[in-house]
């Protein structure tokens, strides 16, 4: 954030346009992210997945992924948590 700081708002708004022109980041990413700076994660890639075609592998690694995950991790804990009330 200090970083940002030393940047004037003309350059920074050049690097922006920049960015979206070379598809780098989308308007809607800048939009999303300016008016709800509190959202810490966008998803921006994502592909669709016939999940009856998905083979064991598949779901241990997808597994294995989300004992990773610490947003997936802490959702569990409140879930959890939830479920103990």
């Amino acid at each position: 954030m200090t970083e940002l700081k030393k940047i004037n708002n003309e350059k920074l708004l050049q690097e922006l346009r920049h960015r979206v022109k070379e598809k780098k980041l989308s308007e809607k990413e800048i939009l999303i992210t300016l008016e709800n700076p509190k959202k810490p994660e966008l998803i921006t890639e994502y592909k669709k997945v016939d999940l009856s075609k998905l083979t064991k592998e598949d779901w241990k690694k997808a597994c294995q992924t989300l004992e990773k995950d610490k947003n997936y991790q802490a959702e569990v804990e409140l879930w959890d948590s939830i479920g103990d009330e």
